[in-house]
């Protein structure tokens, strides 16, 4: 027979896993501080991301530098005239 002893290997105890990031979790609730935020917040990000959703979509007109709006009649004119076509003057 072997001089050796023969040792008896137990098993690591089990680790709570984090049920939102499925990684280890050393915390006494089972949950890493960080992921219980996380879950907390979900209902109220999917409220607020459904009701973005549902808002109605503003397009904005396109500025562009080399023109400008006639506050007559609302056109758009280059920058360079001074009169615009219903006749609004943007001279000083």
């Amino acid at each position: 027979m072997s001089s050796e002893k023969s040792v008896i290997v137990a098993p690591p105890a089990p680790k709570h896993l984090c049920p939102v990031c499925k990684t280890p979790a050393y915390s006494l609730g089972g949950i890493h501080p960080q992921c219980a935020i996380q879950q907390a917040d979900e209902p109220r990000l999917v409220k607020l991301r459904v009701a973005r959703a549902a808002e109605p979509k503003v397009k904005k007109p396109v500025r562009q530098t080399w023109q400008k709006k006639c506050p007559k009649c609302g056109t758009q004119s280059h920058v360079s005239l001074k009169l615009c076509k219903c006749g609004h003057s943007f001279g000083k």
